[in-house]
Order: structure tokens, then sequence, then C-alpha cells
């Protein structure tokens, strides 16, 4: 058997072997992982969403969603502000909107002039959910689309996994949800909506007419 050198017999080498290998471990922890990714809420686009409740069904064009309650959702705001939705008196109509949706980009802009034009009725709120946010597609951010086009009313961040839109069944974009006063969904569908169908959501959800 071949003698082991004795440069390998000694201590100081193996303490000299030891440090180099810690030094390799150090600085290549230390260097840029250009495989990380940010955390998608640090940009301010997507938002902490918890949800409590089942969600309703995936919507389809038979909805078998209408009669369901609303699961309670709370969410940001765009603005940064909180808010949380849920059966509790109020009714509303949600609209689910995706910045990169070229029938979102068409459908939200002429919802926000129908908004701005009208007087909601007492206990009627309007709101919007920013959600499929993808930093890699176009008409990026969606807090500017949102501020760029006027829209009026609050603006709810969802989050990475749009786990508010999956929570009220979406399928599909442009997307809006009637609830009634206590959570119970009136109405689901989809965009292209006129401002007379506009006010119909609201009608369907709350008494007495839309003042325009």
């Amino acid at each position: 058997m071949k003698e082991v050198p004795a440069f390998l017999r000694s201590p100081m080498t193996w303490l000299l072997v030891i440090v180099v290998i810690a030094a390799v471990v150090v600085f290549a922890g230390s260097g840029d992982d250009s495989s990380s990714t940010v955390d998608p809420d640090l940009d301010g686009e997507t938002g902490p969403i918890d949800v409590y409740g089942d969600a309703l069904p995936p919507y389809a064009d038979a909805d078998t969603g209408i009669g369901f309650t609303i699961p309670r959702v709370r969410a940001t705001l765009i603005d940064g502000g909180s808010i949380e939705v849920g059966p509790d008196g109020t009714a509303r109509v949600i609209g689910f909107f995706a910045h990169w949706c070229p029938a979102c980009q068409a459908e939200m802009p002429a919802a926000s002039r129908w908004l701005e034009s009208t007087t909601l009725p007492a206990g009627v709120e309007f709101l919007a959910v920013s959600t499929a946010i993808d930093s890699t597609r176009g008409n990026y951010p969606p807090s500017e689309w949102f501020e760029r086009e006027g829209w009026p009313a609050p603006v709810i961040r969802d989050d990475a996994a749009g786990s508010f839109a999956n929570a009220y069944g979406l399928t599909r974009f442009p997307y809006w949800v009637a609830v009634d006063a206590d959570g119970t969904v009136a109405a689901r569908t989809t965009g292209g909506l006129t401002d007379a169908q506009l006010d119909d959501l609201v009608e369907l959800v709350a008494p007495g007419d839309v003042t325009s």
C-alpha cells in the first residue's frame, strides 16, 4: 500500500482545505441569483387575499352560481387601503379586469364613463378587481391603467394566484358579479355590457331606479 504523502497528514494542510471550502461556499451564497423571483407583492400591483367560506362554482353560460352566497374576502386596494367584501348588508356590482386582456381594455373605460355619470342607489357599492396580473404582458402596471382611464370606484388588488377571482368563479374576462345585500349572487355575466345592461345589474340588487 502506498504511503500517504507527509503534507496530507499535516493538520495545517487540512485546516487550510477547510478554510478554502468555507470561503467558496460563502462567496457562492453571496452572489447574484438570477433565478430568484421578486415577491409579487413588492411592486404594489398585487396584495394579500384572505378567503373565508366556499368559493362560488365556476361561471358557465348555464350559470349554476345564482343564489349562492359569496364567501367573505379580505383584501387591499390599489390606493393602499383595505376592504372586506361579504354578506354584510351592502349590495355590490363587481367587475373583474385583466390589464392585458383586449376585451377588458375596451370594457373598463366604457364602464368608467357610465359610472361617472350614474348616481348609485343607497346601499349599492361598485367595485373593480384587478386580477391575473402579469408584469411580462402588455398594459402593465394595471394601477396606472385604472388611473389613466379615470376609474372612479375602489379597485381591489388580487394576489398573484388570483384568489379573489377564483373565489367568485371567474372563467373568462371581463367578468361581472352582482350580489344582493345579503350576499346572494343575483347575476353573473361576461363583458361587452352596454350602459343599459350595467343599469340592469344595479337595479337587480337594489330597489328603485338608477338616476342618471
